[in-house]
């Protein structure tokens, strides 16, 4: 074993035996040996960590962790960071909104303040739905501090919003590099959900480990589809829909779900609503009449208040060989 993986088990047991003689302590007790951690968030970080950095990976889990309560006292900043792009290199600040006047068109006027007090003056159009968007150039020249952007609309200020500019706020370098092999340990079922919990909750309330979670001026309705790509006929397929506003979880989002084929024939068609994790699960038989490997289409729609979103799940349904009606080769 590494001297890091040796200072992490050493870490993890003074953590234990801390909170365990704290009169602040975390209690691990029947409440919170039933505590469990969403699948799919556990999923996300296991795909991920296969091949991406680790780092990042443990700081999108705490913020899917702190967007569904799990674990408290993250930093929240009101305003988006940006890093100054390298030399010679741009990078862009996405700024958007609603005018809360559908069908009306015209343009935004996006007045943005620098750090110097200098402004510039941006103009983007009104889509039919009352949404505008655009982006604010930066490079390795920009001034560093906080950006004010005021943004009208027929001569109404709509609101006001900030970012900033500046160096090295990256927050996977606030990682400890020891951390990572318990986050690992999780990963790999070594720890259980509620001891993973309870000891981050523990270093961040006695702030070993500091993270500042960026809290977006608009939030946005988003939408993630997951499930098996390739499934069998006449087993159970299920797709799950991950349902986020300005990143948090939404409990409660109308959800339909229509199944088609390429000649947009229905083949299910179903509604229903998100959980509290903002999930909304479809299980269903694939029928057995599939004789030869065939693409399927899933449209997921989601309505939340006056924003909906709707993404394509493509999958594809076979036959094994062996099974009767079945044209694929090797049973011909």
């Amino acid at each position: 074993m590494s001297i890091f993986g040796l200072a992490a088990m050493l870490f993890i047991g003074i953590i234990s035996l801390a909170i365990a003689e704290s009169n602040e302590q975390l209690i691990l007790d029947n409440t919170a040996q039933s505590v469990e951690i969403p699948k799919w968030i556990k999923d996300n970080a296991k795909n991920h960590s296969i091949q991406n950095n680790s780092k990042q990976d443990i700081i999108s889990l705490l913020e899917n962790l702190s967007n569904i309560g799990m674990i408290k006292n993250i930093a929240h900043i009101q305003m988006q960071i940006y890093d100054i792009p390298p030399k010679g290199k741009m990078d862009f600040v996405s700024i958007s909104g609603n005018v809360n006047e559908h069908g009306r068109s015209g343009f935004v006027t996006l007045e943005i303040q620098k750090p110097d007090n200098t402004k510039e003056i941006l103009r983007t159009p009104v889509l039919e739905t009352g949404l505008y968007s655009t982006v604010f150039s930066i490079n390795d020249q920009s001034q560093k501090g906080t950006y004010r952007v005021v943004s009208e609309f027929n001569g109404k200020q709509l609101f006001v919003s900030y970012f900033s500019i500046a160096d090295n706020v990256n927050d996977s370098k606030r990682i400890p590099s020891w951390f990572v092999t318990t986050f690992h340990w999780w990963i790999d079922d070594k720890i259980t959900d509620a001891e993973f919990i309870q000891n981050i909750q523990y270093l961040i309330d006695n702030k070993i480990l500091i993270i500042f979670i960026n809290s977006q001026a608009t939030p946005e309705l988003e939408l993630s589809v997951d499930g098996q790509h390739l499934v069998r006929r006449g087993t159970t397929h299920t797709i799950t829909s991950h349902i986020t506003y300005g990143e948090k979880p939404v409990e409660g989002a109308r959800v339909t779900l229509t199944i088609e084929d390429y000649d947009e024939d229905i083949i299910r068609e179903f509604n229903g609503f998100s959980n509290n994790y903002g999930e909304f699960v479809f299980s269903w038989e694939i029928p057995k009449k599939y004789d030869d490997l065939e693409t399927l289409l899933a449209y997921v729609s989601v309505t939340y208040e006056d924003s909906s979103v709707t993404k394509l799940f493509k999958f594809q349904v076979y036959c094994m060989p062996s099974e009767s009606n079945c044209k694929i080769d090797g049973n011909r």
